[in-house]
């Protein structure tokens, strides 16, 4: 078991690398253009794309350490700190995934106080919620705890904490996916925009992909196994490439509005300066201007605007 704990650790880890090889042009292109500046959803690219990597580093030197070729099972303090660090990590992860798909909400809505706050409530109570569970499930029931064989934890898919996690996320997942449809299938029926099939798009995406990772963890925990042993090391390339690839959609697309009109080549679009109404929503450092935008493209938003006020 402890050989093929090592190769999922290492597949993980090539999975993240090889994410990260294939989107590299685009993300020096998108992400690194000149002139460089902190920007809040730069930052979230950049923990979303490299934490990854230090988590499955990590996570690998774990699995190394028992690579000693007997049969030896780690105390049960060991097991329950790498069983803490891997839920901290995906849950890491899960909340970086969330804070990129509320960022593109709040700006699809025109920064609109009410969603910020319905955003900003859900955000805060998936993290008060994740913290006081584990923080028990730790505290009072790891004594409970039973592990086979390499710290794989005899946990149930009723246990509070693959609760938190498959059914919190699910449900955070599909507001946003909910808010997402309802702004750009329905309010915004009337207008065809290469911006609304994309945040469509990814917005399915997401949540396909999210929901059949959480599946695979539910199932898991109840058929304990080899597969299982692969199931958090790919889970953390998954959310990432999901995080980082809805950025560079709308930054692609930023970039080519730009190009459409010469006179704003020189302009940085920082991180996608639109939405399908204001679309300086996306950054904070855009919340000032729309000038990023080709003409024809801003005064369409206007009239969006206006009609659905």
């Amino acid at each position: 078991m402890n050989v093929v704990q090592l190769i999922a650790a290492v597949l993980g880890l090539a999975a993240t690398g090889c994410d990260i090889a294939l989107t590299r042009q685009e993300e020096l292109l998108y992400v690194w253009k000149k002139p460089l500046c902190i920007t809040f959803v730069r930052c979230l690219f950049v923990f979303t794309r490299y934490l990854p990597v230090a988590i499955q580093v990590i996570d690998l030197i774990f699995v190394s350490m028992w690579m000693d070729g007997t049969k030896h099972v780690p105390a049960n303090v060991s097991c329950m700190r790498i069983l803490l660090f891997r839920y901290l990590a995906c849950f890491s992860m899960l909340v970086l995934l969330e804070l990129v798909l509320m960022l593109r909400v709040f700006a699809l809505y025109d920064r609109s106080r009410v969603i910020g706050v319905f955003l900003l409530l859900l955000l805060n109570s998936r993290i008060a919620g994740a913290a006081y569970t584990m923080q028990h499930a730790f505290r009072f029931e790891a004594g409970k705890i039973i592990f086979f064989s390499h710290c794989i934890p005899a946990i149930t898919y009723r246990d509070s904490l693959n609760v938190v996690l498959i059914h919190g996320e699910l449900t955070i997942q599909f507001l946003i996916l909910v808010l997402v449809m309802k702004r750009t299938v329905w309010d915004l029926r009337q207008y065809s925009h290469l911006l609304l099939s994309v945040l469509k798009r990814d917005g399915l995406i997401v949540f396909g992909a999210v929901g059949v990772a959480l599946l695979a963890i539910g199932v898991g925990s109840v058929k304990k196994g080899t597969v299982t042993v692969f199931i958090f090391p790919f889970f953390i390339p998954l959310v990432s490439a999901m995080g980082c690839h809805a950025i560079l959609n709308l930054q692609k697309l930023g970039s080519a509005g730009a190009d459409a009109n010469p006179s704003e080549q020189q302009k940085d679009l920082e991180l996608t300066t639109f939405n399908a109404m204001n679309l300086t929503a996306w950054d904070e450092r855009t919340f000032q201007t729309i000038n990023h935008l080709p003409n024809v493209l801003e005064n369409e938003i206007v009239t969006i605007h206006r009609a659905t006020v």
